[in-house]
């Protein structure tokens, strides 16, 4: 399908003529159609373009939208072509900070009283200055000593991120594959799993001795590379082919399988993975990804009441 620029914030039909005028200097030529209602808070258009952006611009191109977007808090989305929500297809999902709206890590180490300390170390890998396994295993081997006894309540005080269960029913009710590849924790994402009736969950596990955590892990470390393995797999697994694929993240550990995916969307990420990443989508939650996939507001309110 045709090359987009996806449009997502509080701004007025000034602003799109503005843009359309700014896109006409670029020589980029587009039809505008609203997804949203006048009566909503926020403002969703989709802009078909004539042609994809060529290849020898594209990265200055984003370059600009990604400016834009920091300098108006309107998200400005390129996408060279658009998925078919009507088609099956796989979506995977981190977990940490995209799923939910907590570090579950972090949320361990509170109950340890080292909070603070594990959640710089988090951040910091996070943003891609530090090794995710070496991270990893620092950060983990601090919770040694931790009753298992806490985890269930760590997770009823988890929020869960907005516009989790529009999407999730969405994708169900076209058949699409979700699934969690998460550097979290087996114990939270299987119940995140199960919670929203996603296929299959992918995580770190836990070793647990006498109830408590050892500060190990049983099994491969879920890191970049793997979730891009796993994406693989689920590919082949589906038969669903890469242009019917969509994930989701916010970490530097999430940019292999964004950089894969049809559809690679940056969800409130890190500086550093907005700036990397094919779609950086600040202004809503997950269910803005249906925009994404060419749903107006009103397709998705009907896939709701059914």
């Amino acid at each position: 399908m045709s090359a987009n620029i996806t449009l997502i914030g509080a701004f007025d039909a000034s602003y799109l003529t503005r843009f359309t005028a700014w896109l006409k200097e670029q020589d980029v030529e587009g039809h505008a159609a609203f997804l949203t209602q006048e009566s909503e808070s926020i403002s969703v258009v989709r802009m078909t373009l004539a042609r994809p952006i060529a290849d020898d611009r594209l990265e200055s191109f984003r370059k600009e939208l990604l400016m834009r977007s920091d300098d108006t808090q309107i998200d400005h989305i390129y996408q060279s072509s658009t998925l078919d929500i009507r088609q099956s297809g796989v979506a995977v999902f981190d977990m940490d900070s995209t799923l939910i709206k907590a570090e579950v890590m972090d949320e361990l180490a509170i109950e340890m009283g080292i909070g603070e300390q594990v959640a710089a170390v988090t951040a910091s890998a996070m943003r891609g200055e530090i090794d995710f396994v070496e991270s990893f295993v620092q950060r983990l081997s601090l919770l040694e000593g931790l009753s298992c006894d806490v985890m269930d309540g760590v997770y009823q005080r988890i929020v869960h991120m907005e516009g989790i269960a529009t999407l999730m029913k969405v994708l169900h009710h076209f058949g699409w594959h979700t699934s969690i590849l998460s550097g979290g924790f087996s114990f939270f994402a299987d119940r995140v799993c199960a919670e929203y009736q996603m296929q299959e969950a992918h995580a770190n596990v836990l070793e647990i001795i006498d109830g408590k955590l050892t500060g190990k892990h049983i099994g491969p470390i879920v890191d970049a590379q793997r979730k891009a393995d796993l994406l693989d797999t689920l590919v082949e697994e589906t038969g669903c082919g890469w242009s019917q694929t969509i994930a989701c993240g916010d970490g530097a550990n999430d940019l292999l399988m964004l950089k894969k995916a049809a559809l690679g969307v940056a969800l409130h990420a890190k500086p550093l993975v907005r700036k990397q990443a094919p779609c950086p989508m600040n202004t809503l939650g997950l269910d803005g990804i249906l925009y994404l996939l060419g749903l107006s507001s009103s397709d998705i309110k009907s896939i709701l009441e059914k």
